[in-house]
């Protein structure tokens, strides 16, 4: 009689145990799609904003080098966004040698053609791009390599640049970044360059929108009066 009363024990305790787990498998057959979904969800972002890019250049000529910016910037995002975030209408950055463009504005494969500094021709492909009112990314490279910017005893065998803008604080300001990835005879030149081309174009749009950069956190706090890039 016992040894009747331990079978069904077993066969119950079996029972239970199948059960559990043909339940945790439909749980986590249910749970995956949900998690896929977002996952690509945020790789469409993702994948918008990034085709084409060559984030760290193996250079088959040159020396690789890199650069980066990065403001707090006591403006909201959809008004510096509405300054800077069209790769055809780019003047503030690119000065105002843009001679022809192709394509649709802030779509990829867009070109521009800029005569820079007065005499470099640069042809720019937009590789990846995103808008919104709170965020904007530009990614862009050199389609006409190597290009020697005389002024500055530089060559550039290929360059990608990334300019991103987010709101931060409520819509109230503006985190914005600036990269770059670039092959060259002189990295270190070339980021003494970019560095203080940035400054001074960023400086610009910034005095034009009466915004002043800031540190720290949220609320803004107008800690400089004046620029101090």
């Amino acid at each position: 009689m016992l040894s009747g009363v331990f079978l069904a024990l077993t066969v119950l305790s079996l029972g239970l145990q199948a059960h559990a787990s043909t339940t945790a498998s439909a749980s986590a057959s249910v749970a995956r799609p949900s998690v896929a979904a977002n996952l690509n969800q945020t790789q469409d972002i993702s994948v918008n904003a990034s085709s084409g890019l060559s984030e760290d250049p193996k250079c088959t000529r040159g020396k690789p080098g890199f650069e980066s910016n990065v403001w707090q910037l006591t403006v909201p995002a959809n008004t510096w966004i509405d300054k800077t975030g069209s790769f055809f209408n780019s003047a503030w950055y690119m000065g105002p040698g843009i001679i022809s463009r192709s394509g649709t504005d802030n779509t990829v494969g867009a070109t521009r053609t800029t005569v820079f500094d007065g005499t470099t021709v640069l042809k720019d492909t937009l590789v990846g791009s995103y808008r919104s009112p709170t965020q904007s990314v530009q990614r862009f490279v050199l389609a006409n390599g190597p290009v020697s910017l005389r002024s500055q005893n530089l060559r550039f065998y290929s360059y990608t640049e990334e300019l991103r803008a987010t709101s931060i604080c409520g819509g109230t300001a503006t985190h914005y970044m600036m990269t770059a990835t670039y092959c060259t005879n002189d990295p270190e030149r070339a980021y003494r360059f970019f560095d203080a081309y940035r400054r001074e174009k960023v400086g610009n749009v910034a005095r034009e929108l009466g915004a002043t950069m800031f540190s720290g956190t949220c609320p803004v706090v107008r800690r400089r009066p004046g620029w101090g890039l």
